[in-house]
């Protein structure tokens, strides 16, 4: 097999081509091909003994990204988390509580968290969404109420005022809003950050952006498709397809990102007419989960080819119901039943045991093409198995046909157990054909899975018998037998052509094979890194590695200067340090050479505070020093030293500061010391006061950054939109001596 022999990709990146797979994940959604995790038992996340927190109508479930619980109880209008500790459910302080002021709930219905720590409450009785910063719990914005119009070119919202009713006898004063103001039901987030919020009273799905500003608004009609009814829970899946529920509606409708209406998804044969979804989620695999309120079971389904949904299996039991559904980041579902109960399924089988993808057609676009042979990617671990078939044909067939196959007309038929290596290959022993389709039936034991990563189809054959006599070729049989047998060299001979071909990569810094970060032995960067005398620490970061050795030639040429100390620093930190060479602090008053002012201090032997008997001799004011001439102590004071000042980044921790020690000490001169102090944002007189580096001359602080400044220490309150803007004397109120009041 030569470098330039052509073959057929597939990977999560260029697609798996695949014609129809049953049991397996990731053929459909851009990741590995293994086994479908199975859902099984449900089990609550707490005993029934009454460690509930108090939960009165757990209606809301979602998670963050280290996989906390938060629920919604919309009968005390509060939000819980679920402490793993203790194991309750556990009240977020100052959010919820009955009422129409912020941070106060009224009939809420769903809750969703993002990626970037953002907690999105729907409070639909207020007909508003608020947005809580999870970290702190600050109240970042509140969405509405807004009145909903449509336009010409769709929809347009304004802010919706409300009127003050007159209280009726034994009830309080309410707010009556207008016509068309939206009631959010439900908030689902999108990969990229965007928010999608069901509107109940006008049957709309409204799209905001990761900033929170409203983008459009969807009815979700299309051909065959009527506009949307009382659109209640929503989900949005990997791609930005959004999935909706209809209150009373027995089929889920599919968005796109841009709100037009892609297919329905209906219920399963058997239960056509009581079927009522009231609760959808969407797993990292792509597969739907909806939960039926008749039969009161968990739906699974799969999505294929051409589409479509197929449902894979279904769980039934007293708790499997739940009026929201949230899944982890390994795929375990949290059901949440409207009740006082929030569950977790725990399978009671990981995986199914086999499964089956097929792809193709692949064309070679070559008549009576001889197939060479398949290279799998991945890892199959003891107890698992992959089994290629391949089928060839002159002509191409549907898919249908190609399920329809009886097994004699698969071909190969090799069995890859227990592989724990990167690549595993064997040879298509199908007859020659324009068209291939490949089968793979993956196997398990149901605790374990077969991963494939990628899968390379090399074509035509190619092997060294074209170079033997024609002798060896005139019997078919013996030509068939004695090209396999000859292809195993070839592949051997081809792996080492290949390495020397694409060799130029392994003297890229950039491209060179590396280990990750904290993985000991010796890579090939390491390696590179040793041919220059540079010595690279597993403990830093592969991206750090990578430049510290490709801008060697620039930290050879500065070794032992300050400016080549600060070119390692930068290239390992990605920001600029500042360097003290300790020299520069010698201001003493020396006769003749110096005049009085601040760049001039008298001396004295007390400098190093060397123990002389009769001149520095009590207790508690010397140190014994036994080293250096006591007349030169004014010039060993500050020599051979610098500091390095490191302005401390975002995510810095004390690891990095003794890999910033190790980087320094590749850079200094030999014979001199130096020390490394990080650099907070903050002005403080005798400990920390750079100018240029930590401060800003006659700057005024401005307002307050949550989370990064301290009130009396750092930050000084003020008004949103009047920074740089002189404001005028207001006794009592804004009279600040010295800043916005001059006497005169």
């Amino acid at each position: 097999m030569s470098a330039t022999q052509p073959f057929y990709l597939m990977n999560g990146i260029a697609g798996w081509q695949s014609a129809a797979s049953t049991n397996i994940a990731g053929a459909m959604n851009g990741g590995s091909l293994s086994l479908q995790p199975l859902p099984g038992s449900v089990r609550p996340l707490v005993d029934s003994a009454g460690s509930f927190g108090g939960l009165q109508s757990a209606i809301g479930v979602a998670l963050d990204r280290e996989d906390d619980v938060y629920i919604l109880d919309a009968g005390k209008c509060e939000i819980k988390r679920f402490d793993r500790c203790i194991q309750k459910f556990v009240r977020l302080h100052c959010v919820g509580g009955q009422g129409t002021e912020p941070r106060q709930l009224s009939d809420p219905h769903g809750i969703a968290i993002s990626r970037c720590g953002n907690l999105y409450v729907a409070d639909t009785g207020n007909y508003r969404v608020q947005v809580f910063s999870l970290p702190d719990l600050a109240l970042r914005s509140i969405w509405g109420p807004v009145t909903v119009a449509q336009i010409a070119d769709g929809y347009s919202i304004t802010s919706a005022v409300a009127k003050q009713e007159a209280p009726t006898q034994g009830c309080p004063p309410h707010m009556e809003y207008p016509q068309g103001t939206w009631q959010p039901w439900d908030v689902a987030v999108a990969p990229d950050g965007s928010i999608c919020v069901s509107d109940f009273a006008n049957g709309l799905i409204h799209y905001f952006d990761a900033a929170g500003c409203w983008c459009f608004a969807s009815n979700g009609a299309g051909a065959g498709q009527a506009a949307l009814q009382q659109p209640t829970r929503i989900a949005i899946d990997k791609k930005g397809r959004v999935y909706v529920i209809q209150q009373g509606a027995n089929y889920v409708v599919v968005l796109d990102a841009a709100g037009k209406f892609l297919q329905s998804v209906q219920q399963p044969q058997q239960l056509a007419g009581d079927f009522r979804p009231v609760a959808v989620a969407v797993d990292l695999n792509g597969n739907l989960c909806l939960s039926d309120c008749v039969t009161r079971k968990l739906f699974f389904y799969q999505p294929v080819s051409d589409g479509s949904w197929c449902p894979t299996r279904c769980c039934g039991s007293a708790q499997a119901f739940a009026s929201a559904i949230e899944f982890t980041s390994s795929g375990v579902p949290i059901l949440a039943d409207g009740a006082q109960t929030v569950c977790q399924m725990e399978p009671a089988a990981a995986y199914p045991t086999n499964g089956t993808f097929i792809a193709g057609p692949l064309d070679s676009k070559t008549y009576k093409c001889v197939w060479h042979r398949v290279v799998l990617s991945g890892y199959v671990p003891q107890g698992a198995a992959v089994r290629v078939d391949t089928f060839t044909s002159e002509s191409s067939k549907s898919t249908a046909e190609i399920e329809s196959l009886p097994e004699s007309r698969w071909a190969t038929g090799i069995v890859d157990a227990d592989t724990t290596c990167c690549e595993w290959d064997c040879m298509v022993l199908s007859t020659s054909g324009r068209y291939l389709w490949l089968r793979l039936t993956l196997t398990g034991a149901g605790i374990q899975t077969p991963q494939i990563d990628e899968i390379r189809i090399y074509y035509p054959r190619s092997s060294s018998l074209k170079y033997l006599p024609p002798v060896y070729s005139v019997d078919p049989v013996s030509e068939d037998f004695l090209s396999r047998f000859l292809s195993i060299f070839d592949t051997m001979a081809g792996r080492i052509s290949d390495r020397i071909t694409y060799i130029a990569r392994y003297f890229d810094p950039c491209s060179t094979p590396a280990n990750p970060r904290n993985v000991g032995g010796t890579d090939f960067l390491s390696y590179l890194g040793s041919w220059i005398g540079m010595t690279l620490e597993s403990n830093w970061s592969v991206e750090r590695r990578r430049e510290l050795v490709r801008k060697a030639h620039r930290l050879y040429a500065l070794r032992g200067t300050a400016a080549g100390v600060k070119l390692a620093v930068e290239l390992y930190t990605g920001v600029k340090p500042s360097i003290l060479e300790m020299f520069r602090l010698r201001r003493w008053l020396i006769v003749g050479q110096s005049t009085l002012g601040n760049c001039s201090e008298l001396f004295g032997s007390a400098i190093m505070s060397r123990l002389q008997i009769g001149a520095n001799s009590t207790i508690g004011q010397f140190q014994l020093i036994d080293w250096g001439d006591p007349n030169l102590d004014l010039f060993n004071k500050y020599a051979n030293q610098f500091l390095v000042v490191v302005p401390r980044w975002s995510g810095a921790s004390e690891a990095d500061l003794t890999n910033l020690k190790q980087i320094v000490q590749m850079a200094q001169p030999a014979h001199t010391e130096a020390t490394i102090e990080w650099a907070e944002p903050r002005f403080r007189i005798g400990i920390q006061s750079f100018v240029g580096v930590d401060t800003i001359i006659a700057q005024y602080p401005v307002g307050v950054v949550e989370g990064q400044g301290t009130l009396g220490y750092d930050t000084v309150l003020g008004v949103p939109g009047e920074q740089g803007v002189q404001r005028a004397i207001r006794v009592g109120r804004n009279a600040t001596l010295g800043t916005t009041l001059v006497l005169n």
